[in-house]
């Protein structure tokens, strides 16, 4: 096991038992006992999970801004797409037209590529199918939820977290 490997189990081991510790409603001998155990297993479970330093989606003090508006932008786009999801389903004329589209993908990395499919998913009326290295096969409920995804406001703040990309 590298150095770096070991940081990192010890790093989410270290979380994951100080998230156990907060969630506790009283801390006592037992209470304490059963965290650990639970940290270590959980740690030792996923040891093939632990993201290294260049997996890493965010490095948190020199990208905390760029996360925390990627995720203000999220929920903004959650709530707009609730919103017209909902004037579709309550309008007699049932206005949608389901069809699947293509976006490019233009994250490098894996995980921010998961990232904005997971995002697209997340927000109503489209639904990420598939990602290959160099699209998304998404079904959108709606023309305008298709359109709304090339060179979104959501792709735009992932890329700027992954970094070299202006936007």
């Amino acid at each position: 096991m590298s150095e770096g490997i070991k940081k990192n189990h010890i790093i989410l081991f270290v979380a994951l038992f100080l998230f156990w510790v907060v969630l506790s409603p009283k801390i006592d001998i037992a209470s304490v006992v059963l965290g650990l155990i639970v940290a270590v297993l959980i740690t030792l479970f996923n040891s093939e999970m632990i993201i290294n330093r260049e997996e890493r989606p965010i490095s948190f003090f020199r990208n905390i801004f760029n996360f925390t508006s990627y995720l203000l932008t999220l929920i903004i786009e959650i709530v707009k797409s609730n919103i017209e999801v909902a004037k579709i389903v309550l309008s007699p004329s049932l206005p949608i037209n389901p069809h699947f589209v293509r976006v490019p993908v233009k994250a490098r990395k894996e995980i921010f590529k998961v990232m904005y499919g997971n995002s697209i998913t997340l927000t109503p009326g489209t639904l990420t199918v598939e990602i290959t290295d160099d699209e998304y096969i998404v079904h959108a409920l709606t023309d305008s939820a298709a359109k709304g995804l090339n060179n979104s406001k959501m792709e735009k703040k992932i890329l700027k977290i992954e970094g070299g990309h202006n936007g």
